[in-house]
């Protein structure tokens, strides 16, 4: 059976990237013939290429497939009209990026993913995606690339070091993280698009007792023994336990897990909370329940049923040239995604932090312990403030610097 992937791009090491090239690299394994696209070509295509998988930017390059595996809206559209006639599944991977959303009710589709139950109710609430059109396919873990030879609880030199893993992340988003660090004696690295970037996480990972992150990365994380306090956009959620992880894992250890804003406060009180011996019991759960393996014979039995199928009597005179079309755009489309997603994070954390320094006003009235925090807070609104820069140097003792 050949099966067509679709994704936004391959170049980078994301979330959906590495999911295409763990998918496409194990059904091969099953003896499936996957063929993957994307308008966008480079280091993770090369790695899928180098497995014996064909990877493509160029439809027209391909005979038709048996079934059409879509992620992002507009690659998959232009698959859907590359090959009208080919029944597909739709995936939803994220609730924020328009990518995510089916915008339009192609005939192809026949089947609906949801890769936890926060996509699944977007589907369904916001886009009318019936539910009984709606499998739930969780992610998790290829056992066999991350394979763990031990936890961070049989490690003191783990459980000193932490890492911020998140492809959103930037340095200067570091700062609650690592003053919480601080207090328990930890040194904190960033890995991720801004950070260091872990080529082989299944060998970085091992170096770390404590990881920040969400979704897939978090569950590769915890795989290798570490602790995991999910964290990412500028929010944080809980420390991940053995008594709320099947909480957790319906929800992928995602967005909807993230509740709190990334203070100091919140995330020093999730470090407290931290047993490295029930870290190393979660580990174990997430080895025996998240193999990757379950999720390619996930995607197998749904490819099966959408093969019995009836025939899809899809018109492909317009084909060619609406694909092309899209394809044209996409470079604009990318360009307004990136800039939404900065924006996006940008207002959010304005607001929590806005947030946070009322809360620090209120507190300040009665606790003249926090003054400092809320001054520092109140520079990063306004390092120009003339009365702030009288204080700092009041207190360092240095005269005020003039303009």
């Amino acid at each position: 059976m050949k099966i067509l992937i679709t994704n936004h791009a391959l170049n980078r090491r994301a979330g959906t990237e590495l999911y295409v090239r763990d998918l496409a690299i194990g059904l091969k394994t099953k003896g499936y013939h996957p063929v993957c696209f994307s308008p966008e070509l480079g280091d993770v295509a090369n790695e899928i290429e180098q497995s014996g998988i064909e990877v493509t930017d160029d439809l027209g390059t391909i005979k038709s497939p048996d079934i059409i595996h879509a992620h992002h809206h507009a690659p998959s559209a232009m698959a859907f009209m590359a090959f009208p006639q080919t029944p597909a599944v739709s995936v939803c991977h994220g609730v924020l990026p328009w990518q995510e959303a089916p915008l339009a009710k192609f005939s192809n589709v026949r089947r609906y993913v949801a890769v936890d139950e926060a996509c699944r109710d977007f589907l369904v609430k916001n886009h009318n995606i019936p539910e009984n059109r709606i499998s739930v396919v969780l992610n998790g873990v290829d056992l066999t690339r991350f394979s763990c030879s031990g936890t961070a609880s049989e490690s003191v030199a783990r459980r000193k070091k932490a890492l911020v893993f998140s492809n959103i992340a930037s340095p200067a988003d570091l700062h609650p993280f690592r003053q919480a660090c601080s207090e328990f004696g930890l040194t904190l690295d960033l890995a991720g698009a801004a950070g260091r970037t872990l080529d082989r996480p299944e060998q970085d990972l091992a170096e770390y007792g404590l990881v920040f992150s969400k979704a897939r990365a978090a569950i590769e994380a915890m795989a290798m023994g570490c602790a995991v306090i999910l964290a990412d956009y500028g929010r944080t959620g809980p420390l991940v336990t053995t008594k709320n992880y099947n909480a957790l894992r319906p929800l992928n250890f995602g967005f909807r897990t993230l509740q709190d804003p990334s203070n100091p406060r919140t995330i020093a009180a999730n470090i407290a909370e931290l047993d490295w011996s029930d870290a190393a019991s979660v580990s174990r759960h997430v080895r025996k329940s998240a193999a990757f393996s379950d999720v390619v014979e996930s995607w197998i039995e749904i490819y099966e049923g959408l093969a019995g199928a009836s025939p899809i009597h899809g018109d492909d005179s317009q084909a060619v040239a609406s694909s092309a079309y899209i394809r044209s755009i996409l470079p604009q489309l990318t360009e307004r995604d990136d800039l939404a997603s900065r924006y996006y994070l940008e207002v959010r954390n304005r607001i929590d932090r806005d947030r946070e320094i009322a809360g620090l006003i209120v507190s300040s009235i009665n606790d003249a312990a926090q003054t400092p925090e809320l001054l520092r807070l109140a520079r990063q609104l306004d390092p120009e403030n003339e009365v702030l820069k009288q204080w700092m140097s009041d207190q360092a003792g240095l005269p005020a610097r003039k303009n």
